[in-house]
């Protein structure tokens, strides 16, 4: 079943998803990072991070050619089980290059959560893109 589990911790968790989306937006890296656990993986075509530094470092390297990022998500299903969830999400990103251009991307996540102090957080978020736009 898509989504399935307290709908309590449904509604929580697609709050994640929001904070996430709006940490994105902003290029608010400590936001953006304390939507995962201090040692969750961010793993993408490109990269794979684990832990907050790793993120953080991540982040920042990617920043450093952006000027403003739009994110937008949307969840396809929930899985809660306990105090972890299985979750599918979707994003489409447009990203602002400071070299001038646009990069744009839509993409799907595989997403590992798990409640810690009452607080849904990433454990691990696997992305994989589905189209890409490439600046001219």
């Amino acid at each position: 079943m898509p989504f399935s589990g307290p709908l309590e911790d449904r509604i929580l968790i697609r709050e994640l998803y929001g904070r996430y989306a709006d940490a994105s937006c902003r290029g608010d890296r400590e936001l953006w990072a304390a939507c995962f656990t201090a040692e969750g993986q961010w793993n993408t075509h490109i990269f794979a991070c684990n832990g907050h530094g790793e993120m953080r470092a991540q982040w920042d390297q990617l920043w450093a050619d952006w000027n403003n990022v739009a994110f937008w998500g949307e969840i396809g299903s929930i899985e809660v089980t306990g105090d972890t969830a299985v979750v599918r999400s979707y994003a489409r990103e447009i990203v602002s290059l400071k070299a001038g251009g646009l990069f744009k991307l839509f993409g799907s996540y595989d997403d590992q959560l798990v409640r810690q102090g009452g607080e849904w957080l990433f454990a691990r978020r696997d992305y994989l893109p589905m189209i890409q736009e490439l600046p001219q």
